[in-house]
C-alpha cells in the first residue's frame, strides 16, 4: 500500500465524522472559500475540510497534503494558521487538549468553537497523520504522494481569492451580529 492510500485510510475512517468532509465529498464552493480565507496554495491538494462556522467557510481546519492550515474565531489568539507536517511533528510533545481549543505548541492555537467534534478526536486524527508522515522515505516538509492516484485528489482553485474572501469576512461579520433567535429562525425557515 503507497503513501496516499494510507493517508486516504485514515482520512476516511473520520469522514463524515461531525462535519469533517474529505475529498471529492468536499463541495467545489467550499474549497473555494477555504482555499481564499486560508490563503492555500494553489498547488496544495485539499484532502479534507471541516467548518466550524455556519458561514461558507469563515472558521474550520483543512488538511492538506503539505500542510494543515485554520482559521479560529476571533477570540481565539494564534501565532500562526499554517503547519507543515514537518513542524507538527516536530510538537507533538508539545500538544495540549483544552476544552474548546488544541494547543499546538509556541502559541499555535487550533480554535475547535462551533465544532461537533472533540479536541481529543482531532489530536487522534493528527497523531496518525503525523505517525504516516513520520514513516515516509525521504525528505519533505509534507506527505510524499507517488503516482498517477495524485491526480484524483480535487483540486478547485477559485479564479478570484479577494473577492471571495471579502464575501467570507462580510458573511462572517453580519453572523456575528445575528441573535440566536434569528440563526434558529434562519434553521427551521421561517
Amino acid at each position: 500500500m503507497d503513501m496516499l492510500d494510507e493517508v486516504i485510510g485514515i482520512l476516511t475512517y473520520y469522514h463524515g465524522e461531525n462535519g469533517f468532509e474529505m475529498n471529492p465529498m468536499v463541495s467545489t464552493e467550499i474549497e473555494h472559500y477555504a482555499r481564499a480565507v486560508l490563503d492555500i496554495p494553489d498547488d496544495e491538494y485539499v484532502m479534507m475540510a471541516a467548518r466550524t462556522s455556519f458561514t461558507m467557510f469563515h472558521r474550520g481546519l483543512v488538511i492538506g497534503r503539505d500542510a494543515i492550515y485554520w482559521r479560529n474565531d476571533v477570540s481565539i489568539k494564534t501565532t500562526v494558521n499554517t503547519l507543515t507536517w514537518q513542524q507538527l511533528s516536530e510538537r507533538t510533545g508539545q500538544f495540549k487538549a483544552h476544552r474548546r481549543v488544541l494547543e499546538l505548541g509556541d502559541g499555535a492555537v487550533l480554535d475547535n468553537i462551533g465544532s461537533l467534534n472533540k479536541v481529543s478526536v482531532l489530536i487522534n486524527l493528527l497523531d496518525l497523520l503525523i505517525d504516516k508522515y513520520n514513516e515516509q522515505e525521504g525528505e519533505s516538509s509534507g506527505f510524499i504522494f507517488e503516482g498517477d492516484k495524485v491526480a484524483t485528489l480535487v483540486r478547485a482553485i477559485p479564479e478570484d481569492k479577494q473577492a471571495i474572501k471579502a464575501e467570507s469576512e462580510a458573511a462572517a461579520a453580519d453572523a456575528a451580529t445575528v441573535s440566536f433567535l434569528d440563526l434558529l429562525k434562519k434553521l427551521i425557515g421561517k
